[in-house]
């Protein structure tokens, strides 16, 4: 059995210090590096392969985004789960943190009980392959995000994360696609506190503009007309499931029209 990798970058040194204590007290969680600037971590990254890294979002010595950005060309199998720590941020760079494929956006301070149990629930990607075990719904979700990222869906607009979670939602249980408007929507749009109208109508919205930013272009789509909501979130799901090689309890029902 392997431990999950966590390399830790902040400039905080208390903060580093305590979750050192954490992690080294943790079972299946070890530490494979601490830096408090920018200098040579990604050099650290390409020669320890971290599963996990926290990273500061005001970090030292470099453009976070910049190694956010580094870090989302790698081959998926050799990206670590990523977690930016900010005490603020605006929503563009939380939208832009989101679409470089950050798993969580942490607000300082962080509870460090808590942080351990969230990178322990969760681990990463690149851990589990080494196990051989199959992807867990984050690896499935970070898929979905590269995906959408491709396909040029804006990530600052509401219908980014609600196209994300129908896809998620419908590998989990393919039945919901059969009734969009009845099942996906409604119950997308209970866990977003919003409405399933507004659900389908942002989701449009956001498969609107990726259409003209592509110039009618979307791979895997149609160059004729403007992909419906259920057809691009099928379409999608039937990506990621291939992708990802998922066992039977994600299997999709038959692309209906």
């Amino acid at each position: 059995m392997f431990d999950t990798q966590v390399m830790i970058a902040s400039e905080d040194s208390t903060f580093s210090q305590r979750l050192c204590a954490a992690l080294a007290l943790s079972d299946g969680l070890s530490i494979a590096g601490v830096h408090t600037s920018g200098a040579g971590l990604m050099d650290a990254i390409h020669q320890k392969h971290p599963d996990v890294l926290l990273i500061d979002l005001m970090l030292p010595g470099v453009n976070t985004l910049t190694i956010l950005n580094e870090l989302s060309q790698l081959p998926a199998s050799q990206q670590p789960a990523i977690y930016v720590l900010s005490s603020f941020a605006s929503s563009e760079t939380v939208a832009e943190c989101d679409r470089l494929g950050v798993s969580f956006f942490l607000r300082k301070p962080v509870d460090i009980p808590s942080l351990i149990d969230l990178i322990s629930r969760y681990g990463s990607a690149s851990c589990r392959a080494r196990c051989g075990s199959q992807p867990s719904e984050h690896d499935i979700f970070k898929r979905i995000t590269q995906i959408i990222n491709s396909l040029q869906l804006p990530a600052h607009v509401a219908g980014y994360r609600f196209v994300r979670e129908c896809i998620l939602m419908t590998l989990k249980e393919p039945s919901m696609a059969d009734s969009v408007t009845k099942i996906l929507y409604p119950a997308v749009a209970k866990k977003y506190d919003t409405t399933w109208t507004s659900v389908e109508r942002d989701i449009r919205n956001a498969i609107e503009i990726a259409w003209k930013r592509s110039d009618g272009k979307m791979p895997g789509f149609s160059t004729i007309r403007r992909p419906a909501n259920r057809e691009f979130i099928l379409t999608i799901a039937d990506r990621v499931r291939f992708e990802l090689h998922l066992e039977s309890e994600h299997s999709n029902s038959n692309n209906r029209p």
